[in-house]
């Protein structure tokens, strides 16, 4: 944690998202681990520079397009290349879910499609086992309020609205994915089963 008398100037970046990201995740209902925050912490510092995160087409700065990366890794033609093209996904969509939702709910594009995109990308990494696998399992598992914790953490407000909760929710009707299931306890959702046998 960090110290109140240390000076902005002391203050490394790492410091500064860590402490961050560890105060506001204190009210998830399954912490996450230290190695979950570790990650985050090297994403935040990873994008903190432009050049890392923004396109760059005709001297004009333009977001990734997660279509495009999901289409890359699923067209990799190596499981390496595939791995990688699926972390990027995965930290664009987190990223950017956090801090330019406003930009995307204009164009009609709901948070659902970021914890689509994101958390599948991790889903993936943690099925293939990509480091170890577990991470991402928990990157996955946690995707939406994870959303909530870097927006937060950058100063922004970001809510989930009834829309974001039922298109989460009828996801998880449908599939009965735990990872969904999962999804919805990190903000606070518990889905119920109905048995329909009498």
């Amino acid at each position: 944690m960090i110290s109140k008398e240390k000076s902005i100037s002391q203050i490394t970046l790492f410091d500064y998202f860590s402490d961050g990201i560890h105060r506001e995740s204190k009210e998830i209902m399954n912490p996450l681990s230290d190695d979950v925050i570790h990650y985050l912490t090297h994403l935040l510092i990873q994008f903190s520079e432009s050049n890392r995160l923004f396109n760059y087409q005709n001297n004009e700065q333009t977001l990734p397009t997660l279509a495009l990366l999901y289409e890359e890794a699923h067209n990799a033609a190596t499981t390496n290349q595939r791995t990688t093209q699926l972390k990027q996904l995965g930290d664009t969509a987190l990223f950017i879910g956090a801090l330019f939702f406003e930009h995307y709910a204009k164009k009609g594009i709901n948070k659902d499609y970021f914890i689509g995109m994101g958390g599948g990308a991790y889903s993936s990494l943690g099925e293939l086992h990509y480091k170890g696998g577990r991470v991402f399992v928990e990157l996955a598992e946690n995707f939406p309020r994870l959303l909530q914790i870097i927006a937060n953490v950058c100063s922004i407000e970001l809510t989930y609205n009834a829309t974001d909760i039922f298109s989460l929710l009828e996801r998880w009707q449908s599939s009965k994915n735990t990872t969904l299931k999962n999804q919805l306890h990190s903000i606070g959702i518990v889905p119920f089963e109905f048995n329909n046998k009498h």
